[in-house]
């Protein structure tokens, strides 16, 4: 098989990763592969239902996440439309946890940050 392309890997961190009971996490592993664990420099806030990913973080901050490969990248118009005007889809080099390095799309938070908690660790659901 040959291997996917950088517009077919979307990054993860919050409700689409697996196993969310969210329709839109079920609706983009439909159409996905689970590729491993990996993260990417960055700060992960806490806006209560779900996080915000900021890429300002101080050095050696983290986000944890999922890569998704995607089967059809049609997926991603219709998660851009789910993750609305206050997240912008971005292309990122994101490490694997064998510390490969891919492209990926990730969702950048534009947004204002009016009381969000930082998440420490850059993982979410905090436990």
């Amino acid at each position: 098989m040959e291997s996917p392309q950088a517009t077919e890997c979307l990054f993860v961190y919050g409700t689409l990763k697996r196993g969310f009971p969210n329709p839109w996490s079920r609706r983009l592993w439909s159409q996905a592969r689970f590729a491993g664990d990996a993260s990417l420099p960055g700060c992960l806030y806490d806006l209560g239902a779900y996080p915000a990913f900021v890429e300002n973080g101080g050095q050696g901050d983290r986000v944890h996440g999922q890569m998704a490969e995607l089967s059809s990248p049609q997926v991603l118009a219709e998660l851009d439309r789910y993750e609305g005007s206050a997240y912008e889809r971005v292309l990122r080099t994101v490490e694997m946890q064998d510390g490969a390095r891919r492209q990926a799309w990730v969702y950048v938070f534009r947004a204002p940050l009016r009381g969000a908690r930082r998440v420490a660790g850059g993982r979410w659901p905090v436990e």
